[in-house]
């Protein structure tokens, strides 16, 4: 639940092209490859062309998971090398052309990972729309019920009607607060031990407390049959709608997570899972008592490792509760899709939210220890 492990989808983004004969040579072109995700060996598909500017840009696209339009934000070329960019999905693709520029041997990067892959021009038309989307885990498909699919090892399908109460229970209370809908069955996969998880994430070193991982219409999880050494089964049955909670908010995001503090992320997913206990509840009271707790501009610089740290999933979670409480759940869908113009929603700006925040959890000490 303390991982982000999202394919981002962005809708408008400022593109950085150089405009310079290269451009003629490369744009329009499609180069396909396969790369290690995990557990799984997708094609991916780079689309490069020419905006109205002239200048160079392009799109990212998985055919096996239907996902296609993942901007560019980067398209550079000098001499033989490439270097392609998404902010939106947190990746860099680093190449050189070989072979006459027949062929581009590169990197694909994505935060604490790095995986070789080699793009050839794409020479077949791909229907996104109609792609059959593939199980490329090693998982198998176990159990069906009303809005997921459930992929795991025999030995954990036992856990897996458990885990389908839980994310069902939770489905429509949560598309209904947030008024989005999903147009397929979301993908479950549940891994039977921490390091086969970690595994699936490409994260083998991640720390105990990396439980669970989300895309859009998609969740990974460690089985809570064996959750490791930071979590127990009942835990991980909140940590399981925590990231649905994170799916939920990619399918209604247009830009999904682009843009969206961290703090406000997590402390959402926190929220809706229910999982600020009373233990958590005595922490925050006491780094505000402490004056240690973080402000909201700490927690965005945060990375996932610091905020975890500085106890930022509870912390964010008490934020959400006072907005919930003061301003009501469409205001916060609207601070959620659009945190830039906190203004227009709230009347207020984030500095005088945060201290209106900190008032009501001084007010509220009693609260915080129930």
């Amino acid at each position: 639940m303390k991982f982000k492990f999202l394919i981002l989808i962005l809708g408008t983004i400022t593109n950085i092209g150089c405009r310079q004969q290269t451009n003629k040579l490369i744009a329009p072109s499609s180069w396909i490859g396969k790369v290690k995700m995990g557990d799984a060996n997708p094609e991916v598909v780079f689309n490069i062309f020419e905006d109205s500017l002239g200048q160079l840009t392009g799109n990212l696209g998985i055919p096996s998971k239907g996902i296609q339009g993942i901007p560019l934000s980067k398209v550079y070329i000098k001499q033989d090398s490439i270097i392609l960019e998404s902010s939106a999905a947190q990746l860099i693709f680093k190449g050189i052309f070989e072979n006459n520029g027949k062929t581009i041997n590169g990197n694909w990067i994505e935060p604490q990972l790095k995986s070789s892959l080699i793009l050839v021009p794409l020479t077949k038309t791909i229907d996104y729309d109609n792609f059959k989307k593939e199980n490329t885990s090693s998982l198998n498909l176990e159990f069906e019920s009303k809005h997921f699919n459930f992929y795991s090892r025999k030995t954990d399908t036992n856990v897996l009607k458990n885990l389908s109460k839980s994310l069902e229970s939770n489905y429509l209370r949560i598309t209904e607060d947030m008024k989005t809908n999903f147009e397929s069955k979301i993908e479950v996969f549940i891994y039977p031990n921490i390091k086969s998880f970690h595994s699936a994430i490409n994260v083998p070193d991640a720390p105990d407390w990396v439980v669970g991982a989300a895309r859009k219409n998609e969740l990974k999880m460690v089985s809570p049959l064996k959750p490791g050494s930071q979590h127990t089964y009942e835990s991980l049955m909140k940590a399981i709608v925590h990231e649905l909670t994170h799916t939920i908010v990619l399918n209604f995001r247009k830009q999904e997570l682009v843009g969206l503090p961290n703090w406000l992320n997590e402390g959402y997913a926190y929220y809706e899972a229910k999982q600020l206990n009373k233990t958590q509840r005595e922490l925050v009271l006491s780094q505000l008592l402490d004056n240690k707790i973080p402000s909201w501009s700490e927690l965005e610089k945060a990375d996932n490792y610091q905020f975890g740290d500085m106890n930022g999933y509870p912390i964010s979670a008490t934020i959400i509760e006072f907005l919930v409480k003061s301003y009501g759940i469409d205001k916060l869908k609207q601070f959620i899709i659009e945190p830039e113009n906190v203004n227009n929603t709230y009347k207020l700006s984030k500095e005088d939210l945060e201290v209106l925040w900190l008032k009501d959890l001084k007010q509220n000490k009693n609260a915080i220890n129930n």
